[in-house]
């Protein structure tokens, strides 16, 4: 994944989050905050394992 894909996913996931919790109640803010989570925290795994280097 490019540096640059994973940086708008990370950012677009993070987007969703902040405003399932703000918009959102019950059990589909639940929902969707925690699948947003885990794409985030996938999207920073990914990076802190295979570093900077852009595959091409």
């Amino acid at each position: 994944m490019d540096n640059t894909v994973r940086w708008i996913l990370f950012g677009v996931l993070l987007t969703v989050n902040v405003v399932a919790n703000n918009v959102l109640t019950g059990w589909l803010e639940i929902v969707v905050s925690a699948v947003a989570g885990l794409g985030v925290i996938a999207v920073v795994i990914d990076y802190l394992l295979r570093g900077r280097r852009s595959v091409r």
